[in-house]
């Protein structure tokens, strides 16, 4: 795919948060000098989306999404996001998704949110990012149901057991891990990114959260992506060359990047 050895991508990042307003360039310039060729930068509201897409203005080198949380899955009508898809063409639809552990938002007002950024998502040929916490069975029935086998899916920062990766797999799906992983407290976690099969494995760092275990408490950035990488090579048994390729293609075929350059 003339993906470069090496090469990272951090699928999952919020660059465009207020936690980089000071030093944003900088934390741009040390991504690239750790070798994270390329970074997602996701949106979860029509704020953050318009923000993600004017960074991906600014660099060739960071791809922008149009998402809409869960948490704010009660506030916000999706005609906006639809017009901004139209008009911005994001490399995704997300993060969306079902959040059962401290959103406002209801269940019911999330799956109805969910329900129809998937059917954008379908309309526009777009994959999907998606968060699920407390909520694994609604959010893979909803993908399920809706997507019909047609959707092309990640479940961004996986959090759930073994059993759970497995039906996330057998649907067709990919799964992303954070630098949570590197956690002294990670425990099973790390076990079970461990067994994710490579070809349907990426990265992420979620910046400006979840921090590697080496900055535990402070904010995480697209560099820390190269903790990660090391930290999970080794528990699969790996080398890091071969984790890298296979994820940054991974992500170079889900997201339709460019395949090298950058």
């Amino acid at each position: 795919m003339g993906v470069r050895v090496g090469m990272l991508i951090d699928t999952h990042c919020h660059l465009h948060f207020d936690a980089f307003d000071a030093d944003r360039e900088a934390v741009i310039a040390r991504a690239r000098e750790f070798g994270v060729r390329y970074m997602v930068c996701v949106g979860t509201d029509p704020v953050t989306n318009e923000q993600a897409y004017r960074l991906s203005r600014a660099h060739d080198f960071i791809f922008h999404t149009a998402g809409l949380h869960p948490h704010h899955s009660h506030e916000v009508p999706m005609e906006g996001i639809r017009k901004f898809v139209g008009e911005t063409k994001p490399r995704a639809i997300g993060e969306i998704g079902l959040d059962y552990f401290k959103s406002e938002a209801d269940p019911a007002a999330q799956k109805k949110a969910f329900a129809g950024m998937l059917r954008l998502a379908l309309e526009r040929d777009l994959p999907v990012i998606v968060h699920s916490r407390n909520a694994f069975e609604d959010t893979l029935a909803l993908l399920r149901s809706e997507g019909g086998g047609r959707l092309r899916a990640v479940m961004h920062c996986f959090s759930y057991d073994a059993g759970a990766l497995k039906k996330l797999l057998d649907s067709g799906f990919l799964v992303s891990f954070t630098c949570n992983l590197t956690f002294k407290n990670a425990g099973s976690l790390l076990d079970v990114a461990a067994s994710a099969p490579l070809d349907r494995l990426m990265l992420e760092t979620d910046s400006p959260y979840l921090a590697p275990q080496v900055y535990r408490g402070r904010r995480n950035e697209p560099a820390c992506l190269v903790h990660l990488s090391e930290f999970l090579a080794k528990k699969k048994g790996i080398g890091e060359e071969t984790l890298r390729k296979a994820t940054s293609e991974n992500a170079v075929r889900f997201f339709g990047l460019p395949a090298s350059g950058g």
